[in-house]
C-alpha cells in the first residue's frame, strides 16, 4: 500500500518540474519578444529622427560653426593636407555628437579622437627609440577562411565604428542607424554646397 504511493509522488514531482520548465521557457520567450519589439521601436524612432528636416538643419548649423574653427586652425598651421583631414574628422565628430551618445558607433567616433592622439604619441616615441615589432611569419599571417555570411558580417562590423565585437542583432541595429545618419549627413552637405554655390560670385562660376 505504501509502496504504491511512491510512483504517484514521483510522477507528480516530474509533472511539476516539467510545468515549471515550461513556465520559465514561456517567460524567457516573452522577455525576448518584448526586447526585440523595443529594439525595433527604438530603431524606427532613430530612423525617423535622422530623416527630419530639423535634425538636418541643426547638424548643418553645427557643422558650419565647427568647419569655421577648423579652417582657422588650418590657416594658422598652413598645412593643406591636415586641413582636409580636419574637415573630414569635424564632419564625423559633429555627426556623432548629433546622436547624443545613444549609439555605440557615435560613442566610438567621439572616443576615436582621443585614441588617435594616444597612438600618435606612441608612434612618435617608438620612432624616436627605433624599436620595431618583429614581423609575423607567413604561417602566422595566414587567415582562416570564414563562411560567406560570417565574412560579410565581419566586414560590416569593421565599417561601423565600435561594432567589431557585438552580437549580430546589435550590429544590424547599429548599422541601420549609422547608415541613416550618413544619409542625413550627405543631404546636409549637399544643401550647404548648393547654398555656397548660389552665394558665390558669378564671375567665379563662369571663370574658364
Amino acid at each position: 500500500m505504501v509502496d504504491s504511493l511512491f510512483p504517484s509522488i514521483e510522477t507528480t514531482g516530474d509533472d511539476a518540474s516539467h510545468e515549471s520548465r515550461r513556465k520559465r521557457r514561456r517567460i524567457s520567450e516573452t522577455a525576448k519578444e518584448a526586447e526585440s519589439e523595443e529594439a525595433q521601436r527604438n530603431n524606427e524612432e532613430s530612423l525617423k529622427r535622422w530623416r527630419t528636416n530639423r535634425v538636418q538643419q541643426i547638424y548643418a548649423s553645427k557643422l558650419v560653426e565647427a568647419l569655421r574653427r577648423a579652417r582657422q586652425r588650418s590657416n594658422d598651421a598652413g598645412n593643406v593636407s591636415s586641413a582636409a583631414r580636419e574637415i573630414r574628422d569635424t564632419a564625423d565628430r559633429v555627426l556623432a555628437a548629433s546622436a547624443r551618445g545613444t549609439t555605440r558607433w557615435s560613442r566610438a567616433m567621439l572616443a576615436s579622437r582621443v585614441v588617435r592622439a594616444k597612438l600618435k604619441n606612441k608612434h612618435r616615441k617608438a620612432k624616436s627609440t627605433g624599436a620595431r615589432k618583429p614581423r609575423k611569419d607567413a604561417t602566422e599571417r595566414k587567415r582562416v577562411k570564414l563562411p560567406a555570411v560570417e565574412r560579410k558580417l565581419k566586414i560590416l562590423g569593421r565599417l561601423v565604428p565600435g561594432c567589431r565585437k557585438v552580437t549580430v542583432p546589435n550590429l544590424l541595429d547599429e548599422a541601420t542607424d549609422y547608415i541613416a545618419a550618413l544619409e542625413m549627413q550627405v543631404r546636409a552637405m549637399e544643401s550647404l554646397a548648393e547654398l555656397l554655390a548660389a552665394a558665390a560670385p558669378r564671375s567665379t562660376l563662369t571663370r574658364p
